[in-house]
């Protein structure tokens, strides 16, 4: 058989299996289970319903898609701990008019997730997100992640400029950069 026969097989291979495959949601529930906890941490926590403004990308399809399925993963109101989050979708263009005690920044969001800065430090909101990118960046101030294990990383500057502190014992737990 020749080397091109036996990679078109694998390819078809490839494709088949791709195709037969579920699509998994960019943020999964125990992602905003953790982002819940850690806000439970802020030197001011916050409780009751918190209004979370599920920001997106209007010019990135995958962004709408996962801020679709993160608001539908929520329901009316998704509680942990002592809050309640619940969903609105915020387009990154329209964050400013949001009224919104809390920010989540979907995949996808890319530089569109710049608008936001502005916004959280003036508004004191605190940003959290997924895409570890946006936290390098200084676009957003906490990163979460559920798997493989959890992690939160939080990027000092964005965290002091929107006002999120967090208490002492668990910034012993998180990466700070």
């Amino acid at each position: 058989m020749s080397n091109r026969r036996i990679s078109k097989g694998l390819a078809l291979c490839v494709a088949a299996v791709l195709s037969t495959t579920p699509v998994l949601a960019q943020v999964s529930p125990m992602d905003i289970q953790v982002a819940g906890r850690a806000l439970s941490f802020l030197a001011k926590p916050l409780t009751g319903d918190v209004t979370m403004g599920i920001v997106y990308s209007r010019a990135n399809t995958q962004s709408i898609q996962d801020a679709q399925d993160l608001e539908r993963q929520l329901g009316s109101g998704l509680r942990v701990g002592n809050l309640t989050l619940k969903p609105i979708l915020v387009a990154s263009g329209e964050a400013a008019r949001a009224n919104v005690s809390l920010f989540f920044v979907t995949p996808g969001t890319g530089t569109d997730a710049a608008a936001l800065l502005e916004i959280t430090n003036t508004k004191h909101i605190p940003c959290v997100t997924t895409d570890l990118s946006q936290v390098t960046a200084g676009r957003c101030a906490v990163g979460v992640k559920s798997t493989p294990k959890i992690e939160i990383v939080v990027n000092r500057t964005a965290a002091v400029a929107s006002g999120t502190a967090f208490s002492t014992v668990f910034r012993m737990m998180i990466t700070e950069i």
